[in-house]
């Protein structure tokens, strides 16, 4: 039989698993932000070499302005969504964290 584990030993394991835990947290939010940031200089030069493209190639202007539109329509939430990624949450874990304001 092994040996019994105390309280200590069974604290400091978890929290071994937590640091763990956060590390692989923030490995993974660091690739996300990444990816947003190569999302965010891709999108518009790809639909822009698009929109020229169809432009000189077809000679249509309301093709090729709808091409630039649609791909504004998905750069702005990518562009929102890499701003949205690098504001770190709020802690609220603990009860005194969480402000009611004024109780008169």
């Amino acid at each position: 039989m092994g040996k019994k584990k105390t309280k200590k030993d069974k604290r400091r394991e978890q929290r071994e698993q937590e640091a763990v835990a956060r590390a692989l947290a923030l490995e993974a939010a660091k690739l996300k932000l990444k990816r947003y940031r190569v999302a965010a200089a891709v999108v518009p030069v790809v639909f822009l070499a698009a929109a020229i493209g169809v432009y000189v190639a077809l000679d249509d202007k309301q093709l090729a302005g709808l091409i630039g539109m649609v791909g504004l329509a998905i750069w702005v939430p990518v562009l929102l969504g890499l701003i949205g990624a690098r504001i770190q949450p709020r802690d609220r874990t603990r009860a005194g964290s969480i402000d009611f304001g004024n109780r008169r």
